[in-house]
């Protein structure tokens, strides 16, 4: 299994540091730098050899989008072939979906506007596909959105886009805060492509794990690895004042798992 570290470009240098197998970074602020920007980025990445193999958030949108009444998918075309583009260049293999306010839904009925938002995914998984990316969708907690909260649901999704680079993934803050059975890694297993996980109990900070949490991380860890997943695995918490004092504890917490 592979590990990596979650942040923004200013950090990258710093998980390599640390001793992460990659970095999960922001697409947003990579899709928004200068083209003399984004060069630089590439030849830093290049010489350092330490690999970005996912892009977080997709989207740099906090408001309801897709279930509204004027929603049109091609809005967002340009937007993200220039960031899926951009992503692949860098070597970006995992496109993750989260945006989790601008998929709610504004009233119950907004449902009826899900065939929109299929749309939406077969347009972003085909301009993934062109990068030779995965697009994962990713199940969020009802703190943070009202639709898609669970892997099942998100496999009920992936089976009406019916893409083949279309997975989901399964994020332990978001696991736990939705009341789902940890059995669900296994039992949706050929769907999971990729893993999160930070001290899940707090909100709206997302802490590193430490040995002294109040949580058993071994209990989900350990049906990971009993599901058969051996792919990319992110811890995704907010960055840390020490990058190498957070990779100590969560080495603490791995050990004998991992």
């Amino acid at each position: 299994m592979k590990l990596g570290g979650f942040g923004f470009i200013a950090d990258y240098q710093k998980m390599r540091s640390a001793g992460y197998d990659y970095a999960e970074l922001d697409m947003p602020e990579i899709e928004e730098l200068s083209d003399a920007e984004f060069d630089k980025l590439c030849k830093k990445v290049e010489k350092a050899q330490f690999p970005v193999l996912c892009g977080a958030r997709v989207l740099p949108i906090a408001t309801s989008l897709f279930f509204v009444d004027d929603f049109n998918p091609e809005q967002l075309e340009k937007y993200l072939k220039k960031s899926c583009r951009r992503a692949g260049i860098l070597g970006i293999k995992k496109v993750i979906f989260g945006n989790g306010k601008a998929r709610s839904l504004s009233k119950t009925e907004d449902i009826n506007k899900e065939p929109v938002f299929v749309d939406f995914l077969r347009m972003l998984s085909d301009i993934a596909g062109i990068n030779g990316q995965e697009l994962i969708l990713e199940p969020l907690g009802p703190k943070y959105s009202n639709y898609i909260n669970t892997i099942p649901e998100a496999v009920e999704l992936i089976e009406k886009v019916n893409m083949p680079n279309l997975f989901t993934m399964a994020d332990l803050r978001h696991v736990i805060s939705s009341g789902e059975p940890f059995s669900n890694l296994s039992k949706y297993s050929g769907y999971i492509h990729h893993i999160h996980i930070d001290y899940p109990l707090s909100y709206p900070e997302r802490l590193y794990p430490c040995p002294d949490d109040d949580f058993d991380y071994a209990a989900f860890l350990e049906l990971v690895k009993k599901s058969g997943y051996d792919d990319t695995l992110t811890v995704e918490a907010d960055v840390p004042v020490s990058w190498k004092l957070a990779r100590s504890n969560l080495n603490k917490v791995l050990r004998g798992i991992m």
